[in-house]
């Protein structure tokens, strides 16, 4: 199958961009923020080119080469840009542009309003909401409880704080097209079709096991600022992982005040992301969209299928790169984990047990 060519469009200022030869989107389950960068050589529209050397707020979309030259289509990113080059050389100019994401504000900028960074019996929600003085925007589409107490680090940025508080719930924080940061987990939604090695679009596939960042026990000790008996001093909690088999444990000491509940989802949240992210299948697709004409989407599940390293399940896109340029044509490279890995429930899955990171986040174990 040929690659399937998308027509992308930058708006700035009203003004539609088109003719964008080299492009580039990443975008990350992982990620609070998606970054891209934009080439265009010998551009038509030079004039308007120079609004972006101002880190202007911008738009990219894109439309299938099929729908025509409309200057609109499907949102891919809105943020600003971070950088601006115009290369001069003979009677060749290219333009190129980099940038992220509106979310980038939150990872990179402290509160600076907020007197106490102190909140008690709000949700992550709140917490967050409260603490977006760039306004880019906190959604979840998760139920959250309240937390008993969160205290902002002097230090950390409106990102850190939301992070570390995410971890403790076996929650991700993901930037969205909109520029808006998700509170989410994988596996809620799925796309359309299936990846199957040696059938269209897959071109490739990448299929990679480590071990080395994997223990075969996780201990988490701490103690509560307040209260006395086993539960509030000296506390002490393990994970194990039956898949190593020698003895190589990891110490976790708490980011924060935490429950022995929360400990244990902690390091449950440690072994399953560390299993999970040691297995990866990396797939290149001829196109951008999956059957149904839906843009690929981190956190989605997907059907895929390779017979000969016995793979045949259900797997959570992890991160996507949106390629297109004038030697490689018009590409997404998509990099799957199993979705519990990414909070996610098990899915329909018949591959070897060498994939299977382990009991999810919410599930229990013997003993617990």
């Amino acid at each position: 199958m040929s690659a399937v060519a998308e027509i992308v469009t930058l708006i700035v200022d009203g003004y539609a961009l088109i003719g964008w030869q080299d492009v580039s989107v990443d975008r990350s389950a992982e990620s609070a923020e998606i970054s891209f960068t934009l080439g265009a050589t010998n551009a038509s529209w030079s004039p308007e080119a120079k609004r972006l050397r101002y880190g202007r707020e911008i738009e990219i979309l894109t439309a299938p080469e099929a729908m025509g030259p409309t200057g609109g289509g499907d949102l891919l990113c809105k943020g600003y840009i971070g950088g601006y080059g115009a290369k001069y050389g003979g009677k060749v100019k290219t333009i190129t542009l980099d940038g992220k994401s509106k979310s980038a504000d939150a990872v990179d900028c402290h509160p600076v309003k907020h007197k106490t960074g102190r909140f008690e019996n709000k949700t992550l929600l709140e917490v967050a909401k409260d603490l977006d003085e760039v306004r880019c925007g906190f959604t979840t589409d998760q139920q959250l409880t309240k937390i008993p107490k969160v205290q902002r680090q002097p230090h950390d940025t409106i990102y850190q704080t939301v992070e570390r508080e995410a971890r403790r719930l076996g929650l991700m924080l993901s930037g969205q097209p909109d520029g808006s940061i998700s509170i989410t987990r994988a596996g809620t939604k799925r796309h359309a079709g299936a990846l199957v090695l040696g059938q269209s679009p897959v071109e490739e596939m990448d299929v990679k096991i480590k071990c080395d960042q994997k223990y075969s026990t996780y201990v988490a000790r701490g103690q509560k600022a307040t209260g006395t008996g086993k539960d509030n001093l000296r506390q002490e909690e393990t994970e194990t992982d039956a898949s190593v088999t020698r003895n190589r444990p990891l110490l976790i000491i708490p980011e924060g005040d935490w429950s022995k509940k929360e400990l244990k989802k902690r390091l449950r949240w440690e072994r399953l992301r560390r299993a999970g992210f040691g297995t990866t299948i990396t797939v290149t697709v001829s196109t951008w969209r999956d059957e149904a004409g839906l843009l690929w989407e981190p956190g989605r599940l997907m059907a895929i299928v390779n017979d000969p390293e016995d793979i045949d399940g259900d797997y959570s896109l992890s991160t996507v790169n949106f390629r297109q340029g004038l030697e490689d044509g018009t590409r997404a490279t998509l990099t799957f984990v199993d979705p519990k890995a990414q909070g996610g429930k098990a899915g329909s899955d018949k591959s070897d047990a060498v994939f299977d990171p382990g009991s999810g986040i919410d599930e229990d174990e013997g003993g617990e």
